[in-house]
């Protein structure tokens, strides 16, 4: 069984990633946080507004590539996690 954790300015978030559905669900939903939050702004003059674009339309792959580009920013961190089933 595998975890994505986010590490948040408010503590850590835990998604459940053991199938691929719910991988991406749960990648759409960190990059809906950070957007809301602020971490991608308007960057409509930025080098990264198209791929911006195309992530907030839902776009897996660039949000995938988003998300780990700025993976060791500042509460913008994450990692994929074994968690043990004790049974």
């Amino acid at each position: 069984m595998t975890i994505l954790v986010y590490h948040g300015k408010h503590g850590d978030e835990y998604y459940l990633v053991d199938t691929p559905e719910r991988m991406d669900a749960a990648l759409r939903t960190l990059f809906t946080q950070l957007d809301e939050d602020g971490c991608y702004g308007d960057k409509d003059e930025d080098e990264d507004a198209a791929l911006i674009r195309l992530a907030r339309a839902g776009d897996i792959r660039i949000i995938r590539r988003l998300l780990n580009h700025h993976r060791d920013w500042e509460y913008e961190g994450w990692d994929i996690e074994a968690a043990i089933d004790p049974l």
